[in-house]
């Protein structure tokens, strides 16, 4: 009941935003009685931060399990709701919870460690940038695409660009190699 009620407010969440969502909402979507949501999780709060643990648990799997796969940018991918729900929080000056038993910056640290051989404090540093940067493109990719005139390449191509980029980063050891030479200086 606890998952079902988790996943369901998670893609509500995602699709309307935290404030579009009521506790009537989640329950009817999760077909369970309002009454149990209050009992086994808590409060509207209470639910929200469960959610966001809840997905970032999931997020935190998915990238352990394919460590150098793209997430994914669509709501209804585990990516889609976490950025989502994240930014959200983020936006409302609600803290992201990172009580998560694992959580996808940790995940993204241990895939580095293991696949790039970066120490422990350098993958840190490379998966939060990471993070950092696919969070940005999620929330900003029909603006940035506009801005910077990218509307003749196709979306998928650029996605998957991003995914090459986090890569080379992830591969990147920190401190970072001096600054390549400004042109025409």
């Amino acid at each position: 009941m606890r998952n079902a009620v988790l996943d369901a407010a998670a893609t509500l969440f995602a699709l309307r935003g935290i404030d579009g969502v009521s506790l009537r909402d989640v329950a009817a979507e999760a077909d369970v009685n309002l009454s149990l949501i209050r009992r086994y999780i808590g409060s509207r709060d209470d639910l929200i931060d469960a959610v966001f643990a809840h997905v970032s648990e999931q997020l935190a799997e998915a990238v352990a399990e394919h460590p150098l796969a793209g997430q994914g940018h669509s709501p209804d991918t585990v990516m889609g709701k976490w950025v989502r729900i994240g930014a959200a929080l983020a936006i409302s000056g609600r803290p992201m919870s990172s009580d998560a038993i694992r959580n996808p910056v940790q995940a993204i640290a241990d895939s580095v460690v293991a696949g790039y051989g970066l120490s422990t404090e350098a993958a840190r540093v490379r998966a939060t940038q990471i993070v950092a940067t696919a969070l940005g493109w999620r929330i900003f990719e029909a603006y940035l695409v506009d801005a910077a005139g990218l509307g003749d390449i196709p979306v998928e191509v650029l996605r998957e660009e991003l995914v090459r980029s986090a890569r080379r980063l992830g591969a990147t050891p920190w401190p970072s190699p001096p600054d390549p030479p400004v042109l025409g200086t």
